[in-house]
């Protein structure tokens, strides 16, 4: 695992409760020891969560190694994934430096959720070996994990990964290396649609948000897009009410034309800056993760029928 942040940490932990060995690797020792701590911490969670046994913590967490010594971290991994800042260079250089140390037949893999993998691989000495393994956060409950190989990737390699990601307790799904993959795209597709539409004055964020928390998050794991369709029936989601729909919606092309590069300009990023289309002010961040996560863990003892992972 190159990266010891929060998403390398827990990309980490998903696979070391999945049951694989890994090591960590990162530049500064803080940063190694605060990863173990996180790692502690998660492993904590999903116990008290009734997702994994306080009998195995010791086991498990003993799975998960840290290092900042790139030839002992790559050296015997078959598998080997980044998780570094979303910067195309940053992330071809610690994948070439692994690749210095890896053995001939490991499997190379970044957690981009945007870059391309024909980009990324392209720097690579073996770029057939490279595939994509977009994880969602936060990784060690999300099951979801996007599996993105590159124009050289080896049929060979996609199926590995795949394969892992299935022995891991995951869901893979093969997706094409367009920008936002499947996963990032329909979510982009959803902001620009509910950011024009606040521009507009026509809703308040607090209204879109609650139209998909309380209304498409309660059908969502049931019914898929196209399961929807089928169902409503194809002549009627093409009908005359359909046609003004699709006609009706948005399609600018940058974030900038929008709200968001208003915000951008007035220094508002965010949760990160205390405001953007709320006030994390006066929401507390730490609150609304940790309700986020209770909520995801509520879906994923529903979906595995409250089966204890080992």
């Amino acid at each position: 695992m190159i990266g010891a942040g929060t998403m390398g940490t827990h990309i980490a932990f998903s696979l070391a409760l999945g049951g694989a060995e890994v090591a960590v690797w990162d530049r500064p020792e803080a940063d190694l020891a605060d990863s173990a701590k996180r790692a502690e911490q998660a492993f904590d969670f999903v116990v008290s969560e009734g997702l994994a046994k306080a009998e195995n913590k010791e086991a498990v967490l003993k799975r998960i190694s840290f290092t900042n010594d790139m030839k002992e971290a790559a050296g015997p991994a078959g598998f080997i994934i980044e998780a570094v800042l979303e910067d195309i260079g940053i992330k071809q250089a610690v994948l070439k430096q692994a690749e210095e140390f890896c053995s001939e037949d490991a499997i190379l893999s970044s957690t981009t959720s945007a870059l391309s993998a024909t980009s990324i691989q392209a720097a690579l000495n073996k770029p057939s070996r490279f595939c994509i393994a977009h994880y969602a956060q936060p990784a060690y409950l999300v099951k979801l994990v996007e599996v993105v190989p590159g124009e050289q990737t080896s049929e060979a390699v996609t199926e590995a990964v795949t394969q892992l990601l299935n022995d891991t307790d995951k869901t893979p799904v093969l997706c094409p290396d367009i920008p936002g993959f499947l996963w990032a795209r329909i979510q982009h597709a959803v902001l620009r649609e509910f950011v024009c539409l606040v521009d507009k004055g026509l809703v308040t964020p607090e209204a879109c948000d609650t139209i998909l928390k309380q209304g498409y998050a309660s059908r969502l794991p049931a019914m898929g897009a196209f399961e929807h369709a089928d169902l409503a029936g194809l002549d009627l989601i093409s009908g005359d009410a359909a046609q003004a729909v699709w006609k009706d919606l948005y399609n600018v092309s940058d974030p900038h034309e929008t709200s968001i590069g208003k915000l951008l300009k007035e220094g508002h990023t965010g949760m990160r800056s205390g405001q953007g289309f709320y006030n994390w002010k006066d929401r507390d961040p730490d609150q609304f993760k940790s309700n986020r996560d209770a909520e995801i863990v509520r879906r994923v003892k529903i979906q595995a029928g409250a089966k204890v992972m080992m």
